[in-house]
């Protein structure tokens, strides 16, 4: 697909706009990146690099995109679409921080009624790449902590199941932006907790904001889906409790033919004020 060069682009080394020139992005200073294929630019520094190969690995992206693709969080991805619709208007950039393959971009794109920018920067290269084969856009393989992004560029920004920056959040909104979080609620794979954890931590209520963030609205989607053994597999290697539960728990959980769990997540809409 084509990489799409949006003007907000900063280089992540002395923050000076980035401009494309064929296959590279170059910024005043002669800094140049490189546009991969299938149409990609890393600009992720070393000093955020805690690995050779950071965040989720090819087979946790492989994992997430067959869940996915299953369509299991397709409710979510409507809820989604709902509060991005409210904000629509032609140009405006939609910014996906920690875009994973690109799922929830790409479903924005084909239900918007009008030409959205977006933007979607994930630290893991392995996501990024099978995000920029998904749809056309500006996809990044980038940090959190340094998005190199323009200060308010984004009008709407999306913080899907992720690990939010508010510093950087909050200097690349625009004045009265929305930054949309969707997160686990207290039930969220309840029934896939219970099998491989000997006891369950209790979740908060509701997430607590910068003062800056207004809380718009806050609302719960709930729902049952029924897993079989593969289903169950991916969605073990997409999060996080692959490497967190216990040996003999993960053994129960993928020994089961099948599963009836419940998707439990809270979307919280929250305004940049001015």
């Amino acid at each position: 697909m084509a990489f799409l060069a949006h003007p907000a682009l900063r280089c992540p080394l002395d923050g000076l706009p980035l401009t494309q020139t064929q296959s590279s992005l170059v910024c005043a200073e002669g800094h140049v990146f490189d546009i991969g294929k299938p149409g990609y630019a890393n600009l992720l520094g070393a000093q955020d690099k805690r690995s050779r190969a950071p965040g989720d690995s090819r087979d946790m992206v492989a994992a997430r995109s067959a869940f996915l693709g299953a369509r299991f969080y397709e409710p979510i991805a409507d809820a989604l679409m709902t509060q991005v619709t409210t904000r629509l208007d032609t140009g405006i950039t939609v910014v996906d921080a920690g875009c994973g393959d690109g799922y929830y971009l790409d479903w924005i794109q084909n239900a918007a009624p009008v030409p959205v920018n977006t933007i979607g920067f994930d630290i893991s290269k392995w996501a990024v790449q099978r995000a920029a084969k998904r749809c056309d856009g500006t996809w990044l393989v980038a940090s959190n902590r340094r998005v190199p992004l323009a200060d308010s560029s984004a009008d709407v920004l999306l913080d899907m199941f992720g690990f939010p920056d508010y510093g950087s959040f909050l200097r690349i909104l625009v004045p009265g932006g929305a930054l949309i979080r969707i997160t686990p609620a207290a039930n969220h794979l309840i029934e896939l907790r219970k099998i491989i954890y000997p006891a369950l931590k209790e979740q908060p209520e509701r997430a607590s904001y910068p003062a800056l963030l207004g809380i718009e609205s806050h609302n719960r989607i709930t729902y049952q889906v029924d897993l079989q053994s593969d289903d169950i597999a991916n969605l073990l290697l997409m999060t996080p409790h692959m490497f967190r539960a216990p040996k003999d728990g993960l053994i129960k959980a993928t020994s089961l033919a099948e599963l009836s769990v419940t998707i439990d997540v809270a979307i919280d809409v929250l305004t940049l004020t001015t």
